[in-house]
């Protein structure tokens, strides 16, 4: 969704946005996957093309690479004036130490400017990796992510847990284990999973195995809940902002990677074992007071973000590295 929301801006900038599909695996014509693009995700009115095999006879000012697989065609094609790499996640730690995370990692020394979501993957690819870098947050749509009614009540013991367990780094099973801990703690709550379908569970706490929400729908329930969990044990994950926006209290690890992101007022920080999520758990849901000071922190926190803010910020950069190459003679065609 950020990849189209992110190139949807820059159309409306004024710029020429083509996509190049890799190895598709969904879609059998270009025409198919941009109707895909404009239905599920932004609109967008440039050119998609799919390819395998052999890389597109493709030019122009700016070619951006979007993960690790699309960096080795990106690397091969020559007739751009400057190469990106749009860095939404520590990749390598997607894998198991081995091949895998070393191709992953090699990616990060090809000659790519990097655009970075969040600050703490700038200073990895600053320092870590000799790139140059920049930073973007990521935001959320006020449109959808908001206060919504002033006549609106929240349940006093309900959790919004996000619960896409099929992406490890969601840490979901930690929070499992947590729920377990609190309620043999005989603290009463229900909880609301989201971010995936669960199916029928054994647990002796209510539960609403609520899926894949629509914005709407998760807004609603970022409203109604009183507490909400979501964990990303790489880069910080955006719902923590779209929680924040609707004045939810927020529950993540207290990991660099969250901490570089979010001030200390602004969301509350769980030690990353069961027992520690389990203890502000249960601190948050008893304690009204700090609910209420880390809604006001999250809410004054999030207020100056918008998506249209940080595609200003990647144009740019995008700008400001094309203009440098041209001034140095590194056009390549």
């Amino acid at each position: 969704m950020t990849i189209f929301r992110i190139a949807s801006h820059l159309e409306k900038f004024g710029h020429d946005v083509s996509f190049l599909i890799q190895n598709p695996r969904v879609h059998k014509t270009s025409a198919e996957a941009k109707q895909s693009i404009n239905k599920h995700f932004q609109s967008f009115s440039g050119t998609v093309e799919l390819f395998e095999g052999l890389t597109p006879d493709a030019s122009g000012d700016a070619l951006i690479a979007t993960d690790r697989f699309t960096c080795y065609p990106v690397n091969a094609m020559e007739r751009f004036i400057r190469k990106f790499y749009f860095v939404q996640d520590f990749e390598p730690a997607f894998y198991p130490a081995g091949t895998e995370a070393l191709l992953t990692e090699a990616t990060y020394h090809f000659d790519f400017d990097c655009l970075c979501a969040g600050d703490w993957l700038h200073k990895r690819m600053s320092k870590d990796f000799g790139r140059w870098s920049m930073s973007w947050p990521l935001a959320y749509d006020a449109k959808v992510y908001n206060l919504g009614s002033a006549h609106h009540k929240r349940h006093p013991a309900r959790i919004a847990l996000y619960a896409r367990y099929v992406t490890p780094r969601r840490a979901v099973e930690l929070a499992f284990m947590a729920l377990e801990i609190l309620h043999k703690r005989g603290v009463e709550f229900e909880v609301d999973f989201f971010g995936w379908n669960l199916g029928k569970l054994d647990l002796a706490f209510p539960y609403r195995d609520r899926g894949i929400l629509n914005g709407e729908e998760l807004a609603q329930l970022y409203r109604e809940a009183t507490i909400g969990v979501v964990f990303s044990v790489t880069n910080h994950s955006l719902v923590n902002k779209e929680m924040m926006a609707c004045g939810l209290p927020v529950i993540d690890l207290d990991l660099d990677t969250v901490r570089t992101i979010f001030p200390e007022d602004t969301m509350a920080f769980a030690k990353p074992t069961p027992q520690g999520i389990a203890d502000t758990m249960e601190r948050l849901l008893k304690n009204c007071q700090e609910r209420d000071r880390l809604r006001q922190e999250g809410l004054s926190h999030v207020s100056g973000y918008s998506w249209e803010k940080s595609a200003r910020m990647i144009e740019a950069a995008i700008r400001e590295r094309v203009q440098q190459a041209v001034e140095r003679g590194d056009r390549q065609w």
